[in-house]
C-alpha cells in the first residue's frame, strides 16, 4: 500500500477511504485482477477506483457523507461514469462520520443503472 500513500493528506478525505478499501480488496483480487485509481476517462473526468477481475470491470465511486444533495450528485456522477463505460452496475462507498450513523447497504435503480451503495 505504500505506493498509494501521499504525505500531502493530513485529515481523512476520500483518498484515505480508498486506501482502506484497497487494503481490504487487494488480497481478494491478487493475481486475478487489478485496481486502478483516479482513472481518466472522456471529457477529462476521473473515476475514483476501477477494479478489473475475471474479465469484468467494476466502477467504485467514493464519497464522504455531506448531506442528501451532495449524495444525489455522487449518484448522478456514478451513473454518468457507468454510461461512459457502457456498464449497468456500479458501486458507491459512502463514508459517514456522523455520531448516529447507520452502517447499511442500499440497492438503488437510477436511470436504468443498478447501484449498490454501502455506508460506513
Amino acid at each position: 500500500m505504500k505506493e498509494q500513500y501521499s504525505s500531502k493528506d493530513e485529515e481523512f478525505i476520500e483518498h484515505h477511504g480508498r486506501l482502506l478499501f484497497l487494503a481490504f480488496i487487494k488480497p481478494i483480487i491478487n493475481g486475478t485482477g487489478f485496481d486502478f485509481k483516479e482513472v481518466q476517462i472522456s471529457e477529462e473526468k476521473r473515476l475514483d477506483l476501477v477494479i478489473t477481475y475475471n474479465n469484468f470491470k467494476y466502477i467504485i465511486e467514493m464519497k464522504i457523507w455531506r448531506g442528501p444533495k451532495y449524495h444525489e450528485e455522487g449518484i448522478n456522477q456514478l451513473c454518468d461514469y457507468l454510461n461512459i463505460n457502457g456498464l449497468e452496475d456500479g458501486y458507491l462507498l459512502v463514508f459517514n462520520f456522523n455520531k448516529n450513523k447507520e452502517y447499511k447497504e442500499e440497492k438503488l435503480e437510477i436511470n436504468n443503472k443498478k447501484i449498490i451503495a454501502v455506508y460506513v
